[in-house]
């Protein structure tokens, strides 16, 4: 097995034997061949590669993190066992849940002004829609219309027709 990290704490990840796919079928002279017997172009292979690459790169396991967060706090000279190190633990354990709370408050502000933009949008027809009653030029709004039904006339609006 090869390490990714050098230091005390090794962190393990697949080695290049493993097979990626189900599908794919890794023969003694180094091709790669699918289940019919017949042989990858070498673009398929190194999507393949590519693939597996992302995929395995993407997911650290908490035994992972733990074993990097060992490794960095014993590159900065902290002794397993002290209180140092576990200090050292401990602070890079709030600097992550620091950056993942930050990380939902953007998502969060990210999805309200979504739902303002959206509702402004609504509103925006609603009104449109009810100023253009009775105008022949436009259909009358239903339910395959992009805005919705306004709950308070009972009524359909959207940005290309009339309420009525």
């Amino acid at each position: 097995m090869n390490n990714w990290f050098h230091g005390k704490f090794g962190v393990q990840f697949i080695g290049k034997n493993q097979i990626c796919s189900s599908r794919d079928v890794a023969v003694p002279n180094g091709r790669v061949e699918n289940s019919r017997g017949r042989r990858l172009s070498a673009v398929a292979k190194l999507g393949l590669a590519a693939a597996c690459v992302l995929g395995l790169a993407a997911c650290v396991t908490p035994q992972e993190r733990h074993a990097i967060d060992q490794n960095q706090c014993y590159a900065f000279g902290f002794e397993p066992g002290t209180d140092a190190f576990a200090e050292c633990m401990m602070g890079l354990h709030q600097q992550r849940a620091v950056a993942q709370a930050n990380t939902n408050l953007y998502w969060q502000a990210q999805l309200a002004e979504q739902n303002r933009r959206r509702e402004a949008r609504q509103d925006l027809y609603k009104i449109a829609s009810l100023q253009r009653s009775g105008d022949p030029r436009f259909p009358v709004c239903g339910a395959s219309s992009d805005g919705g039904m306004d709950r308070r006339t009972m009524t359909w609006y959207g940005p290309n027709c009339r309420a009525r």
